[in-house]
């Protein structure tokens, strides 16, 4: 027994400690929750010219909607108390608020129109937020290159005026079909002789534009490649049968080709000795005497 205080079993403890646990963590929770919900946005691409109607989240507003209230990057667009509707700025001339359902339509798009667009209602704030993202559409890209002295490798770029176009990505055909935020191709002879013709695309979230063809500087046909080894080898082939052909008859004549008077289609070309030519006279059938050699020696 315990005088002056009371006893508390440990296992009563342990259930306390645990549902203050929860309770704290849930709160918590619904704090996270409301922050993410308060900045959460939905983002919107609009193309440059278009409409664009901001719809409000009205179904928690119960009653009769008394006021409405919409700004573009914290500055008052549209502004209604139950009488007329107030705009400001661009909105003036290209803003239309309805009323009934709190509605904000922007007609004519520009550049300028981008932003982040709240809204209140009944003094309430509502959420999401609305970011508005004008954009213009991508442009149709050409090809320019770049090659290096020898001829061995080139950078081509993907040309075009993207301004105001927003988010623009690029890919090359052929390629490996990602889309990067790179312009560049860097293309070598080791790898893409091969390759006919490049082409490049831009894309945004709105758009797509193709350039046209462009011939591989480094383009190699397999044509031409094949024709200069044949050409090359029918040389060689051509060669190695003369100097046979030379050989055979060097050990045949007993002398080169060159070194013979007679041509190649006379009898005695193939011959190992050619016959001398016979002489005039004999061929008349007539000799001359032949003189003696040794003169007669004189009597003493």
């Amino acid at each position: 027994m315990f005088s002056g205080s009371s006893w508390v079993s440990p296992s009563f403890m342990s259930k306390m400690w645990a549902r203050e646990t929860s309770t704290r963590l849930a709160g918590c929770l619904s704090v996270l929750l409301a922050v993410v919900s308060a900045y959460s946005e939905i983002v919107s691409y609009v193309k440059v010219g278009d409409e664009a109607v901001l719809r409000p989240d009205i179904s928690a507003v119960t009653g009769t909607i008394t006021s409405i209230n919409w700004k573009q990057d914290g500055n008052i667009a549209a502004d209604w108390e139950g009488l007329e509707t107030d705009y400001y700025r661009q909105f003036t001339k290209r803003g239309s608020l309805n009323t009934t359902n709190a509605e904000l339509t922007i007609t004519g798009l520009t550049l300028m129109d981008s932003g982040l667009y709240t809204s209140e209602i009944n003094s309430e704030k509502k959420t999401p937020d609305l970011r508005l993202i004008v954009i213009s559409p991508v442009p149709k890209p050409s090809v320019s290159q770049s090659c290096d002295a020898e001829s061995t490798s080139c950078t081509l770029t993907c040309d075009g005026n993207t301004t105001g176009a927003g988010p623009v990505t690029c890919r090359w055909r052929p390629g490996d079909d990602m889309w990067t935020e790179s312009r560049e191709l860097r293309i070598a002879t080791n790898g893409s002789s091969g390759v006919k013709e490049f082409s490049c695309e831009l894309r945004n979230p709105l758009s797509e534009e193709s350039s046209l063809p462009i011939p591989n500087p480094l383009y190699t046909a397999p044509g031409r490649q094949l024709n200069i080894s044949t050409g090359v080898t029918m040389f060689i082939a051509l060669l190695v049968a003369l100097l046979l052909l030379a050989g055979v008859h060097r050990c045949k004549a007993g002398m080169w080709f060159f070194q013979k008077t007679s041509m190649p289609w006379d009898s005695n070309f193939w011959r190992k000795h050619e016959e001398p030519p016979r002489d005039a006279a004999e061929s008349n059938g007539t000799t001359e005497p032949t003189e003696r050699m040794d003169e007669q020696t004189p009597l003493a």
